[in-house]
């Protein structure tokens, strides 16, 4: 499912009429329509004992809920309007609209200042549903609580009616990541056609409430097949699509030898929990490289695993002397994941430089490998030779681009996208709302996470998931990798939700998170079938 700019929408909607001859007000028809099932679905019968406030602005979202006003009015339904600007501000559909209504002898208070607003506010207490109608996805600055609509959305929160959002909470900028803007919190949101960046990245999600995504009539293909649209929501039949097939005469080596090279002296969990979500996540056989001095630590853990001890410095990481045995444990092996709690003194830094320059087998790079090329990223290119998998959070995806952090969060879509066709890697920008780009400028964005989740060893889980993914045999082109990546972010996220709803949030652990993965896998499976 396409994720869509507030511009690419209205360029949609424009085609839609201009190519394909769909009159914008039979568009405009179907929002209102659609609005009204959506509050059917929520009140059923009781909505005929209900009163309904429809606040519209000047704009087309005014016009869709004129129309679902008239919806309301023609089953004798109560609901009054409330136009928040000047009549003859009013332009195309959104007038015709009003005009309808007119003609049909419906009263509409017009709100113009002010002051016209603070006489009828205390009328709202009155209402059973309060429509906001007032701004759409047109508007790209922060509203002003010293103005009409600032005073319209601080009243419309205040209200203990059930709040419902036409296209996306007024004040809510369309393609904004940040929060914190003064926005309408709905109960419930009903957008058209496609989700907007807001509805899926913005951190104010919760001002949204319900998101319903509707179709309105625009054909898919105008969402589908423009390059332009690069941005995926990864939904549950996305993610299912991509299980890897369980055939009946599978064996080890068709879900592929996974190397987890992982660990240092005091941080063996960081190795245990990658190596452990690797075998929960299908691999056929999984090989956990690791400092000798801890190696005794992590197998005992893991009693499916084997495992290899490298020699290393007194200091118990990984160092040059690590190399050469290294690189000859991964020949034979179909993916690798390296970083997890390895630490970053200088000798196991170079060992980490080199050893991405001269393997060449899919990895995935998590914690301290990237900390590794800080402020060295161009050293982190060309999938050809063997395809790299990032796994940064903001802050290490900060360090690798020297960008302060205040940039990345409010352009993470944006730079995770050119990062990754610049150096042709796959990005996996580990977040609130997690975000896979890949190296042809595809961007799919994670819908499932929550806050139990943010905390130690979450990443090397998904490490130890991706690596597990990346070496079905079935993983080797370049369209199959980004698939299983967006598989493996989809999973993490679902394991976490499932614990989350069994936990609740503040016990969470990554652990809890792994022992869920079969339950995930197992949900997808039957979203499949």
């Amino acid at each position: 499912m396409k994720i869509l700019t507030s511009k690419q929408m209205a360029e949609v909607d424009r085609l839609s009429t201009a190519n394909y001859g769909i009159p914008s007000l039979l568009l405009m028809e179907n929002a209102g329509v659609n609005l009204y099932l959506t509050l059917e679905e929520y009140f059923g019968d009781d909505l005929e004992d209900l009163r309904a406030a429809v606040l519209c602005g000047p704009g087309n979202n005014g016009g869709d809920g004129c129309v679902l006003a008239r919806q309301l009015l023609q089953r004798e339904l109560s609901a009054e309007i409330f136009l928040l600007a000047e009549r003859d501000r009013l332009k195309g559909d959104a007038r015709s609209n009003f005009e309808i209504l007119d003609s049909v002898g419906i009263a509409i208070h017009t709100i113009s200042t002010q002051d016209d607003w603070l006489e009828l506010r205390e009328h709202l207490d009155s209402f059973d549903i309060i429509v906001d109608a007032i701004l759409g996805t047109g508007i790209s600055r922060p509203l002003e609580a010293n103005s009409l609509f600032g005073a319209a959305v601080l009243d419309v929160n205040a209200s203990d009616a059930f709040i419902l959002a036409v296209d996306i909470p007024s004040g809510m900028r369309t393609d904004a990541l940040r929060g914190g803007d003064l926005t309408v919190k709905a109960d419930a949101t009903v957008t058209f056609t496609a989700p907007k960046v807001a509805h899926i990245l913005n951190e104010d999600l919760e001002a949204l409430g319900d998101l319903h995504i509707v179709p309105i009539g625009s054909p898919s293909a105008l969402l589908e097949e423009n390059e332009e649209h690069f941005l995926n929501l990864i939904t549950p039949e996305m993610a299912a699509a991509e299980l890897p097939l369980r055939r009946i005469n599978s064996h080890k080596g068709t879900f592929g030898h996974a190397a987890i090279i992982a660990g240092s002296l005091g941080k063996s969990g960081a190795a245990v929990l990658s190596s452990k979500a690797a075998i929960r996540s299908g691999a056929g056989l999984v090989t956990t490289i690791t400092p000798s001095r801890i190696q005794d630590a992590v197998a005992l853990s893991i009693p499916e695993i084997m495992t290899e001890g490298l020699p290393s410095p007194n200091s118990g990481r990984f160092g040059l002397n690590s190399l050469e045995p290294a690189l000859r444990l991964l020949e034979g092996k179909d993916s690798a994941a390296l970083g997890p709690g390895i630490g970053t003194d200088a000798q196991t830094v170079e060992f980490v430089h080199r050893l991405v320059a001269e393997a060449n087998l899919p990895m995935v790079l998590d914690a301290d490998a990237l900390n590794a090329f800080a402020n060295h990223s161009e050293k982190l290119r060309d999938k050809e030779t063997r395809p790299l998998i990032l796994t940064p959070h903001p802050g290490e995806f900060a360090r690798l681009t020297g960008r302060p952090m205040s940039e990345v969060l409010e352009n993470r879509v944006s730079l995770a996208r050119e990062f990754a066709l610049q150096r042709q890697v796959w990005l996996v920008l580990k977040s609130f709302r997690t975000l896979v780009a890949a190296p042809d400028g595809q961007v799919f964005a994670c819908p499932l996470g929550n806050p139990g989740m943010a905390t130690a060893g979450m990443g090397d889980a998904l490490t130890g998931i991706l690596a597990a993914l990346l070496g079905v045999e079935t993983t080797r082109e370049e369209a199959a990798l980004t698939q299983a990546v967006v598989l493996g972010v989809y999973v993490h996220s679902l394991s976490g939700d499932m614990a989350e709803e069994d936990l609740g949030p503040e016990a969470l652990n990554a652990m809890d998170v792994i022992d869920r993965l079969s339950k995930a896998f197992k949900q997808l499976q039957n979203q499949e079938s």
